[in-house]
């Protein structure tokens, strides 16, 4: 079943965390404020790759495409993807 949600994903050097779609959470999960830490992150010129830490049995795999900014999720409660925006809060305007 397709459907939108907004993806929040966090990277400084070797440690990331996500925020993902409801709709793709367990009842049963970990996390902490929604957050869930990225394991087996890698980040490379190309592409930014890990699995999302949700439970010991539900970890969705993330992809980042740095070149096209596309982002695609992976896991038990179904698929996401969706378009990446930088935000650095030192640079960026707020909207309203």
């Amino acid at each position: 079943m397709p459907f939108d949600d907004q993806v929040n994903l966090w990277v400084v050097q070797s440690e990331g965390e996500i925020m993902l779609p409801r709709v793709m959470l367990p009842i049963i999960r970990g996390g902490k404020n929604g957050w869930f830490k990225l394991k087996d992150l890698v980040i490379t010129d190309r592409e930014i790759t890990g699995s999302a830490a949700v439970n010991p049995f539900n970890n969705p795999k993330v992809r980042v495409d740095r070149i096209t900014g596309t982002i695609s999720i992976a896991g038990k409660a179904g698929n996401y993807s969706g378009r990446c925006q930088r935000y650095d809060p030192a640079t960026e305007k707020r909207a309203f």
